[in-house]
Formats: structure tokens, sequence, C-alpha cells
């Protein structure tokens, strides 16, 4: 595939959009619709690698399954230039991790992300699929407001244990699961929700859950060292919040949420109660930042107002007298 600005049958490769262990992401033009969408090729190495190819197949076979408004929708698969590529959905915004890199995002933000994030797992959980590889990278936020998941590469349906060896590590390491870490082979949806926890912290706190000198030592940490409370890194997170972060991050699947939809109406009843006690408070966010300049211009315009008004009335007085005599 090419690197550049370069047409290949009936798409225009206009640049690198990502380049992850299973293939380059490209954006492209499909020359026939005039449609911007991404394109993935399977790197030519992979066809001799028959685990490489069937987890590419199965990639293809589990995203074309999945349709919701917070999923980055699936558009085809086929063959160009001999090579096996699958195309989808071009999404315009920013990564959460690009976000998140200027410092934490304003909590409201976080916890509409949170709530889309968990939207598209109820729809791959409810479809038997576990997601297994959610980042900041994969979440995108568009300009208006809303996100959409990707990053399908390791998803798989929680009944398969093909493709995964018992004892065998897949995911990043800042997001697995302490169950990831310790290789089980047939994760169910609970741990996504641990990734999305993890998500969370990152996005109101600006670091990780658990860090450490190097990868194993991150793993460890998932496994055996609790998570700082959020509100000790930002303090303006609240009670509220910050149990549901941690509700999320527990150690064992049995003590986080049961399922995704459990988790979004937690974040949802956290929106609903910040609504109800300050129903005409702007949201988070949405004036965009230079909302604290539009009020104090609007503060210190309105003595002026009254100052004018008054002249006119004054002025009108005077007028009244002047005429009667």
């Amino acid at each position: 595939m090419p690197e550049s600005t370069q047409t290949v049958g009936d798409y225009e490769f206009l640049g690198i959009v990502d380049k992850p262990k299973a293939g380059v992401t490209y954006k492209v033009r499909n020359l026939t619709t005039g449609e911007f969408v991404v394109l993935r090729a399977l790197p030519g190495a992979s066809y001799s690698d028959p685990e490489s190819l069937e987890r590419f197949l199965r990639e293809i076979k589990i995203h074309a399954r999945l349709s919701h408004p917070n999923i980055v929708a699936f558009h085809d698969a086929f063959q160009l230039d001999g090579r096996l590529v699958m195309t989808a959905e071009f999404v315009e915004g920013t990564t959460l991790a690009e976000l998140c890199s200027r410092g934490p995002i304003p909590s409201q933000q976080a916890i509409q992300v949170g709530c889309d994030v968990l939207a598209a797992l109820e729809e791959a959980h409810a479809l038997g699929v576990v997601h297994r590889g959610i980042t900041a990278e994969h979440v995108i936020v568009q300009q208006n407001g809303e996100s959409k998941l990707g990053g399908f590469g390791l998803a798989k349906p929680a009944s398969d244990v093909s493709l995964t060896r018992a004892g065998a590590v897949v995911g990043d390491v800042g997001y697995m699961s302490p169950e990831q870490v310790e290789g089980v082979a047939a994760l169910d949806p609970r741990s996504d929700l641990y990734s999305v926890g993890v998500l969370l912290f990152y996005a109101l706190t600006g670091k990780w859950a658990l860090s450490g000198a190097n990868g194993f030592d991150v793993m460890l940490a998932h496994v055996k060292t609790p998570p700082p409370r959020p509100s000790s890194l930002n303090p303006g997170i609240e009670l509220e919040l910050e149990r549901i972060i941690l509700t999320a991050l527990a150690k064992k699947p049995d003590e986080r949420f049961p399922g995704a939809t459990e988790f979004r109406t937690a974040l949802g009843a956290l929106i609903d109660a910040r609504q109800s006690v300050n129903p005409a408070a702007p949201v988070d966010g949405i004036l965009g930042p230079q909302a604290p300049q539009l009020f104090a211009q609007a503060e210190s315009a309105a003595p002026r107002k009254i100052l004018y008004v008054l002249g006119f009335i004054l002025v009108a007085i005077i007028l009244f007298f002047l005429g009667k005599r």
C-alpha cells in the first residue's frame, strides 16, 4: 500500500491514520462515491502467518455485525492490489488520547465520553463480543460532543478461546484488567468495564490509574495494587463519580458493575443529579473555551447600559420642562 497520495483501484490514498501491529490504517477517498473512509490493509508478511490472517478475518466478521451510533461503522472487505483490506467510516474528530494530552478534560465531558463508550459496549456485549482493546486512542470525540469507539482488532466472542492460549497476555498494558494480565482465555464483558474505568481515570486526572517503571510492573500493579483515589489527583472530582470509577476498577470482576448498562446508568444518574440541582447551569465544555470571556464582557457591559438609560431619562425630563416654558 502507498505511503502518500496515490491512486490504487477505486481509492485515492491521502495519508496514514495509524500504524498498529495488525496493519496500517489509511485515510482514503472512494473515487466512485467521493466519500472519505479509512482503509486498513493486512501486512504482506501476515499472509504467511495463519494466526495473523485469522485474527484479521475475525475482526472483519465481528465489526460487520456491529451497528450502533457510538461504534465506528464497518463498510466493506475485499482484495485491493493483491492485499486483503477492510474499509470503515472516517470519523471527523479528535481522539480522546489527543484531548487528554493537554491535561484532564472537564468532568461533564469525561462522563459523556464514558456513557458513549459504554453504549457501544452494550451493543458489542449483547452480541457476545468482548472488545479487549479499549484505549484512549480508539475513542474519537466529534465536534458535536458525541464519541465513537473503534479498534476492534482484538475483539472476540466471549465464548471463543481459540487464538488466545491460557496464560497469553493480550491488550494494552495501561488498560488491562487483572484477568487479562493473568492470561484468562475466556474473558467476559466485565474486563471491558475495567478498561473503561482506566479510561475515565485518565480523562479526569491526566494520570494512569496504575503505573510502573516498565510494562511488567504496570501489569503487576493491575493485579495487586489498589488504584489511588482520583480526587487525590484532581480535587474537583466529586465523591459519587470517584465511587463509580473505583467500582469499575475493582480487582475482582464480581465487585465491578454487572454490565455496561449498569455502569452507564450510574454515570447517567450523576448527570441527571447535576442538572436537577442547577438546571440553568451550562454543561462543561458546551460553550467552549471563550465562555468565561463572554460572561465577563456581559458583566462589564451591564453598568454602561444602566448609565445610558439614566442619561436618556434625564435628557427627556429636561426637554419636558423646557417645553413647558
